[in-house]
């Protein structure tokens, strides 16, 4: 039987922070559920991304109350009769609320950074910490006044965190590899922290092609880390996609003990792919992972997982074997479209689907499935089915992959080469952002396409292998036009720091505005650049916006950072620059 959410209470006495119990204050937007919480009396807190809200729903399904965010909320957290959200997009807030006593009012609202997310609290509920991914470090915040207490670097775009059992170490997913891309291994890493010191004391490397880490679960004994995330096997060409051969899903095991990588357990079959992996939850009794590009979470028996895992010999073998789930896992289909975050409390797990707004109840032991319509008025654009379809894997042939699959992260790069097979075999080059791919033609490194537009229907034929409806092609193409850039974290208030203004007087000097002019930073033209250009026409000129997050540089991606492009590879520098020069042009450029 379908219920229905927020639908049938009158309107409820405003407080300052507190919603609407009616959808009709928001009519039919769409909420875009990025995270959902457990609370100790079995009451739901939804984060809603596209209503800028939290909502506490009882049982049944009705909303209790709520509470605004300044920005897209990314994440939330209870811990007792407290519960933690965050909020970004432009900047980044952290905010408290009592969920058991005054909820007409925040207990604390306090900044945070930009890409703020993942809030976890420590275990006495003094100190809550928070991801900010664009920043890429971890802040430790008094869990009384939001006050940030202290803060620590870590690697690329961390997204998820979890506590160990003791409380002592924080484990971080960092979601892309933080390294070039032309050599053999090419990974994203595990970060661990030390809370009592705020240290990060290690860096735990996954297998080859890890990338997109994504979910964070603990064993319940706290003995397993489990890591959810994309396997890029950007080492072949892409030329087809039967037994795992591109793009396949998995989740890593990490011995807590000894902090070292067991290995990566595939999630995917020979004959059907699980693309789209997104979150994972642990239990005494089963392992679940979400993917959200086939709209199902795996449920797998936990014990049977373990030992079967302790057995298998040769771990360098694991992440090839699509027969490993077999006669352990059990595929669920879900109600709706994009389940990524989820909560599990008992035998219960709650599922809310992003792309249709449906909260799906799934029960364990016999994975029956009840749910719940959120907001059955939901109306969705041309933009909104665009990003569905750019996210699901269900389009792709035997269901590897989306376009999510080698642009996660709103489009942009996964951080490897790929050997496409559009411009001809054994030329692989980076992974580019489709990031005004529209307003710059042309399309791929290569200029091999004339416009975006023709690069999405290519990308459907070519890498996904299937014949994608023109209708859903032209709303992936308003998805793309729809990206906006993120300001640089580079900036201060806003404005470039002297550093970069110093840059920008180095950018001018060596003639960078050459190639790299206009409103996007680029002449949109093709130039022959270094001594091994493979094609007579060149490379395409990338735009510099938002280049701080699409790291590695140049075509094949041999420049870990926007330093070495001027001062190891003397990409566009005329003559001799200093380590300080170079330094300072950085700093402008990533500042774009």
């Amino acid at each position: 039987m379908i219920r229905y959410l927020f639908g049938f209470l009158p309107l409820a006495i405003f407080a300052i922070g507190l919603l609407s119990s009616s959808l009709d204050s928001e009519g039919s937007l769409p909420h875009y559920t990025s995270d959902v919480a457990v609370t100790e009396d079995g009451h739901l807190l939804l984060a809603n991304g596209g209503l800028n809200d939290v909502r506490l729903v009882d049982s049944r399904g009705i909303v209790q109350c709520g509470w605004k965010a300044d920005a897209p909320v990314t994440g939330v957290v209870v811990h007792g009769d407290k519960a933690y959200f965050t909020a970004s997009y432009d900047k980044g807030y952290l905010y408290g609320v009592d969920i058991a006593g005054d909820k007409s009012s925040f207990i604390f609202k306090a900044e945070a950074s930009m890409g703020a997310c993942s809030p976890v609290v420590s275990l006495d509920g003094s100190k809550v910490y928070v991801c900010n991914r664009y920043k890429s470090t971890l802040s430790e915040h008094d869990a009384k006044t939001g006050e940030m207490l202290r803060e620590v670097k870590l690697l690329r775009e961390p997204c998820d965190a979890v506590l160990s059992k003791d409380g002592k170490y924080l484990y971080i997913c960092n979601f892309l590899p933080q390294q070039r891309a032309d050599l053999d291994y090419v990974a994203a890493d595990v970060s661990v922290v030390d809370c009592d010191k705020m240290q990060r004391i290690k860096d735990i490397k996954l297998s080859n092609g890890s990338n997109a880490l994504r979910g964070l679960a603990l064993s319940e004994d706290g003995h397993y880390l489990f890591v959810s995330h994309n396997l890029g096997r950007f080492q072949v060409p892409t030329s087809q996609l039967q037994q795992g051969w591109m793009n396949t899903n998995a989740v890593s095991v990490i011995d807590t003990q000894s902090q070292q990588l067991i290995g990566s357990i595939s999630l995917d079959e020979p004959d059907r792919g699980a693309g789209g992996i997104w979150d994972v939850e642990c239990s005494g009794d089963y392992l679940v992972v979400s993917h959200s590009g086939t709209h199902e979470v795996s449920v797998v028996d936990y014990k049977a997982m373990i030992e079967k895992l302790l057995s298998y010999g040769d771990y360098s073998k694991l992440d090839y074997d699509l027969y490993f789930m077999r006669d352990i896992r059990k595929r669920v289909a879900l109600y709706g479209n994009g389940p990524r975050k989820m909560a599990l409390k008992g035998d219960k797990l709650y599922v809310p689907t992003y792309f249709s707004d449906t909260l799906n109840i799934v029960s364990l032991s016999d994975q029956s499935v009840d749910y719940l319509a959120c907001n059955p008025q939901r109306v969705s654009s041309a933009i909104d089915k665009g990003e569905r379809a750019f996210n699901d894997a269900a389009l792709c042939y035997q269901n590897w992959q989306s376009c999510n699959g080698c642009h996660p992260g709103n489009g942009r790069t996964d951080g490897m080469n790929w050997d496409l097979m559009n411009d001809g075999i054994g030329n692989p080059k980076n992974c580019k952002s489709m990031l005004l791919s529209f307003d710059t033609p042309r399309c791929m490194i290569s200029g091999i396409r004339e416009h975006a537009g023709l690069a999405v229907r290519a990308g459907y034929k070519f890498i996904q292998f299937c014949d994608v409806e023109e209708s859903v092609a032209e709303c992936v193409d308003q998805y793309i036009k729809s990206l906006k850039p993120l300001p640089s974290p580079y900036l201060v208030d806003g404005e470039l720091s002297e550093k970069a203004l110093q840059g920008r007087k180095v950018y001018e000097k060596h003639g960078c505005a050459d190639c790299h002019s206009g409103v996007h930073y680029t002449d949109m033209q093709m130039h022959r650049i270094g001594e091994d250009v493979e094609f007579d026409e060149g490379w395409d000129t990338p735009t510099l916006i938002e280049v701080w997050r699409t790291a590695p540089y140049l075509f094949d991606g041999r420049a870990a950072t926007m330093e070495e492009v001027f001062t190891v590879h003397k990409h566009g520098i005329k003559g001799k620059i200093s380590a300080k020069d170079a330094e300072a042009l950085a700093e402008y450029v990533n500042s774009l």
